[in-house]
């Protein structure tokens, strides 16, 4: 299970996958794919990876209190699902232009594609015990969902792509000691 940081480090082997895959074509400089949000006025980069939702996967959730060996009781790990879009920089777009707007999109799909897991393990080493690999999954949204999500950041509809990453476990930081129970005695008459 996974400590607290297990979102940002999977946002940043995200962004480490794609500075591989993708430059030096159709980007030419890795510095020019950024963890940024829709709204942020910065220019100096043409593709932007942003978590817009976070939730917990029920489907995975376990009730039940975790007993360890080490007599500690841990709360079950809350199964996550964390949702991105890859999006073109308004400002950068212009220079761009829509052919090469295409193609950088284009590889983006092929990368998630090509890469479809991402190995907790090795973007997270603050695990306390193996993680399985995270699945990346393309999301099939109506347009009307995607102008929504556009519409609360303020921004003009604009084309990206959207996938999560899930189920990552994150852990429970709260434990309780207990004593395992060893001998019992009984004293007194048997009653029948």
């Amino acid at each position: 299970m996974a400590d607290f940081s297990i979102v940002a480090d999977v946002s940043t082997a995200l962004l480490k996958l794609l500075r591989a895959q993708m430059c030096p074509s159709p980007i030419s400089a890795p510095e020019s794919i950024r963890l940024a949000a829709p709204t942020d006025k910065n220019a100096d980069f043409q593709l932007g990876l942003y978590l817009y939702d976070l939730r917990e996967l029920s489907e995975f959730r376990s009730g039940s209190v975790r007993r360890g060996a080490d007599n500690v009781r841990r709360n079950p790990p809350r199964p996550l699902s964390l949702s991105y879009v890859l999006f073109l920089n308004g400002k950068a777009q212009i220079a761009a232009g829509a052919e090469a707007e295409q193609r950088i999109l284009g590889r983006a799909i092929q990368v998630l594609s090509d890469y479809p897991t991402i190995d907790v393990n090795e973007a997270h080493p603050f695990a306390e015990e193996l993680e399985d690999p995270a699945s990346i999954t393309l999301l099939s949204m109506t347009l009307e969902e995607k102008s929504k999500l556009w519409s609360v950041l303020n921004q003009p509809y604009q084309l990206g792509v959207y996938f999560t990453v899930s189920p990552l476990m994150l852990s429970s930081r709260r434990e309780d000691s207990f004593t395992r129970v060893r001998e019992v005695e009984f004293r007194g008459e048997v009653a029948r």
